[in-house]
């Protein structure tokens, strides 16, 4: 029996929408628990557009990468590989942009995203063991 979404978009593109897709649901997440407009810092919807500019955009390079490198050790050293890249990044070249809204950065590259879609898309009925 196959999986129709994955008959409908390829094993591949599959798995690409899942892991962008839970690039922007992170966001998302982390946006809602800024604090209110009231409160110091950026707000959520702030916090969203930083988050998606400079750290999702960014992630398109390594999703079609890991795309193609499908296993899970791949994924793993790929996914510490990119979180360590991104959190020098947000402690270096960030903060004169974002100031203090670096901190917003780390949650999202500690998420391991590669990982998450694998066993996900593993998990999907009709997928492959």
């Amino acid at each position: 029996m196959t999986n129709p979404l994955r008959s409908l978009y390829g094993g591949s593109r599959l798995w690409l929408i899942l892991h962008l897709g839970l690039g922007l649901a992170w966001c998302a997440v982390l946006a809602s628990r800024a604090p209110g407009a009231s409160g110091p810092g950026a707000s959520g919807p702030q916090v969203f557009v930083m988050l998606l500019a400079a750290g999702w955009l960014p992630s398109w390079a390594l999703a079609c990468w890991q795309v193609r490198h499908r296993r899970l050790r791949s994924l793993l050293f790929s996914d510490l590989l990119a979180a360590g890249s991104l959190v020098l990044l947000a402690c270096s070249a960030y903060v004169p942009l974002f100031f203090f809204n670096v901190a917003w950065f780390l949650p999202l590259a500690l998420l391991p995203r590669g990982v998450v879609t694998e066993l996900l898309v593993r998990r999907l009925p009709g997928s492959r063991p």
